[in-house]
């Protein structure tokens, strides 16, 4: 099965500092107050340091330890944070300070498995789960410059020294854009990509 991630360089910076405003000068809670249903689950925090919150139609929620994480959810960390999300077919994404993610879908143990999360800015360190070997699933994710097809990996993908990079722990993947592709099969390797028209470079030690 093969995972893939591409990043159109979207930022909602402005619309994640402007919920921390507003969860700093309000007592209410927003946890459980997005339009969601179990169906919906993606996930649960499975770990937490410092502040993360998610926000879902104009509403954010306060994330803690066992959270529900839910397709839709634009996920934020704070300033000195980590967040570690658990998703439903065990597979681990992991963001540390003043990271966006999204779950744009993420649907799995049913017909038509898909997974379509979204690196909005920074980086992650992910694992994939039992999605990525589902047959006939579709598996995409948001990074900068390239696409990466994963087959039951562990890897870093983002924005490092100003330009997108990619780093293998275990598996194998193939980092393609536009320009060209390369494959990464030894872990510890990675490679560079400039932009979308820039091929990736040959993998080097990492």
């Amino acid at each position: 099965m093969t995972f893939f991630i591409t990043h159109r360089g979207i930022s909602i910076v402005a619309a994640v500092a402007l919920a921390i405003g507003v969860l700093a000068f309000s007592t209410v809670s927003f946890q459980g107050q997005a339009a969601t249903t179990e169906k919906d689950l993606a996930g649960t925090v499975a770990r937490l340091e410092g502040s993360a919150i998610a926000m879902q139609d104009a509403v954010p929620r306060i994330l803690e330890v066992d959270s529900p994480v839910y397709i839709g959810d634009v996920l934020s960390t704070g300033p000195d944070s980590r967040l570690e999300i658990k998703m439903i077919d065990d597979g681990i994404f992991t963001l540390s300070e003043s990271r966006t993610f999204m779950v744009i879908d993420y649907t799995f143990g049913g017909g038509n498995p898909n997974g379509l999360p979204r690196l909005m800015s920074g980086a992650v360190n992910a694992a994939s789960g039992q999605l990525a070997k589902a047959a006939g699933a579709q598996f995409t994710m948001g990074a900068d410059s390239a696409t990466i097809g994963i087959r039951g990996t562990e890897f870093w993908a983002g924005d490092l020294d100003g330009v997108f990079q990619v780093g293998l722990w275990s598996g194998a993947v193939v980092v393609e854009n536009r320009g060209g592709a390369v494959e990464i099969n030894r872990p510890n390797y990675g490679t560079r990509v400039a932009d979308q028209d820039t091929s990736p470079l040959a993998p080097q030690p990492w």
